[in-house]
């Protein structure tokens, strides 16, 4: 596969991401207590999972990364317009016979536009066909995309986009570091080099702080044997290109997103299991749990209100997916969302 979708993020991910955690064996969450105030956001989607939760910067909008039960491995995007009260609907649609890759998605800084992965138009029929994979965008108002990529067929880079308020549309490549590309399309050029890490895994889940000077990711694991090695979010200084690790003892990090200039939100694992979500201070690098629990991809939008994340409240009934394509680590994952107020302490 040219992608690691081992979430969700991610890399989920899911993701994340796509996504992007290896969640195999995991229980179910239902004796975890939520906030009163919590409630699913995608109520009306009955999908295999959800994940990757992110408002665009006006509030207007909302997106997330979904996978149909029919073809798991392949992740989607749903959109709804909060302002509206709409139902979701697909970003883009798939031709009928094909299978469409289209997930990774960041908001541009004017939250008219998403840019995504995909191999939008044409999609493939097999998981192992070869495929041309390219960085797109694609306009929410008027539905156009515009392709800003141009990689070689079958050509490797790792999931996940973030999109800079100077313009550019970042992601990582096939050597781990990250590149960014013009958002009105063009070469790449490289931003980050990112050290090798003990890790040995991929860059992952990118996020971009408020003030657009540094960016956050993890090194998603080699394999599952490793995700106790990965126990570090890293910090990337756009103006210098310093890289700096920031510890999570005992936990593997995803998804981070920053609340503030120094604080991260993220999600963590242990033992190849979710544990919950974390805050961590870059300043005195403390770790607080938040959510305790099977929680994923945390977002936070720009009015601080409330809390999204993706929570399995129950194991499910084994799907009737296929089983060339099956991606059960996610299946039962859903959108939630919490006041901010009453998970922060």
């Amino acid at each position: 596969m040219i992608i690691d979708r081992r979430c969700a993020t991610r890399q989920l991910p899911v993701i994340i991401l796509g996504m992007l955690v290896l969640l195999l064996g995991m229980s179910a969450d239902q004796t975890v207590q939520l906030p009163a105030s919590s409630e699913p956001v995608a109520s009306e989607v009955h999908m295999f999972d959800e994940a990757l939760p992110a408002c665009s910067p006006d509030g207007r909008w909302f997106a997330f990364e979904y996978h149909e039960a029919s073809a798991p491995v392949y992740p989607h995007i749903g959109i709804m317009d909060l302002k509206q009260k709409s139902t979701w609907h697909p970003l883009l649609e798939e031709r009928p016979g094909s299978h469409l890759y289209a997930g990774d998605f960041s908001w541009s800084p004017d939250s008219r536009w998403v840019a995504l992965i995909t191999d939008y138009p044409i999609g493939r029929k097999g998981f192992w066909e070869d495929t041309s994979i390219q960085i797109v965008k694609v306009n929410v108002y008027t539905h156009d995309v515009v392709r800003l990529s141009n990689f070689s067929v079958n050509a490797h880079f790792e999931p996940t986009t973030a999109w800079l308020k100077s313009g550019l549309v970042v992601f990582s490549g096939a050597d781990e570091n990250i590149y960014a590309v013009p958002e009105t399309g063009g070469k790449p050029r490289k931003l980050v080099n990112v050290p090798t890490d003990k890790c040995l895994g991929g860059t992952n889940t990118l996020a971009v702080s408020p003030n657009d000077r540094r960016i956050a990711f993890a090194m998603d694991a080699g394999s599952k044997e490793q995700t106790e090695e990965c126990n570090a979010l890293w910090i990337g200084e756009f103006s210098t290109g310093k890289v700096t690790r920031v510890p999570t003892p005992g936990l593997h990090p995803l998804s981070p997103n920053w609340l503030d200039d120094d604080t991260i939100l993220f999600s963590g694992e242990s033992n190849d299991e979710p544990t919950g979500i974390y805050r961590v201070s870059l300043t005195s690098q403390k770790v607080v749990l938040l959510l305790k629990g099977q929680f994923m991809t945390p977002f936070v939008c720009a009015s601080k209100k409330d809390l999204y994340f993706s929570w399995r409240a129950a194991r499910p009934q084994p799907s009737n997916a296929s089983r060339e394509n099956d991606w059960p680590e996610l299946q039962g994952f859903h959108i939630w969302k919490v006041r901010l107020r009453e998970v922060l302490h």
